[in-house]
């Protein structure tokens, strides 16, 4: 109980988290005119969510910009909670640059290749669970190395992946391409700056 209440916010995944909340209900405020309604996957690519087609044109921003928006605001909330929640966990050992690294590019890598095998106009790769689970697949290095109390953070690990998951598998039988790669990439930037950390003396726990 006590890991739980010594749990603190970092600013790094505070301030993506807040982006996230915000940028999502103000277009669905914009696009349906309500904060929290569910906005048509196709009509998110207007918004910033991001196709093959719009990366293979250099409109780079979409890697920022399609994490932050959402179909559904439930969802989103969800999203965010996990961010905040698994984010600080590993912000607190790798420091908040390497969040920002890890978000940007495995979330965003995630979230471009997740419409694999969709048919437009419904292939928009957006939200945040891309970034959830590679920042979950992060702390589950952290946990394996010890390097975070594993009580806490099997309970946020298992928060971030299994409705996502759970979700996946009953629908399409299989762990959805974007899901697949943010855990691998994440993994994989775990072990690398996991390593580099604790060679900078942050200290396990």
């Amino acid at each position: 109980m006590r890991q739980f209440l010594k749990f603190s916010i970092k600013p790094a995944s505070a301030t993506l988290t807040l982006a996230t909340i915000v940028a999502s209900v103000w277009v669905a405020y914009d696009a349906n005119g309500s904060l929290f309604s569910t906005v048509r996957v196709s009509a998110l690519r207007d918004y910033g969510g991001t196709t093959f087609a719009d990366i293979a044109n250099l409109e780079l921003w979409r890697f920022i910009t399609a994490q932050l928006i959402h179909v559904k605001q439930g969802h989103m909330l969800y999203n965010a909670v996990c961010l905040l929640l698994v984010g600080s966990l590993v912000e607190r050992k790798i420091g908040p640059i390497r969040i920002l690294v890890i978000w940007l590019f495995a979330g965003g890598l995630a979230t471009y290749i997740s419409p694999i095998g969709i048919k437009a106009p419904w292939d928009v790769g957006t939200g945040a669970s891309q970034a959830v689970f590679a920042l979950a697949a992060v702390a589950l290095v952290l946990i394996f190395d010890r390097n975070v109390k594993r009580v806490l953070g099997t309970v946020l690990v298992a928060l971030s992946l299994v409705p996502g998951l759970a979700l996946d598998l009953m629908t399409a039988g299989y762990p959805k391409p974007g899901h697949a790669m943010a855990l691998l990439l994440g993994g994989l930037l775990g072990l690398i700056f996991n390593e580099r950390a604790r060679s900078e003396g942050r200290k396990p726990g």
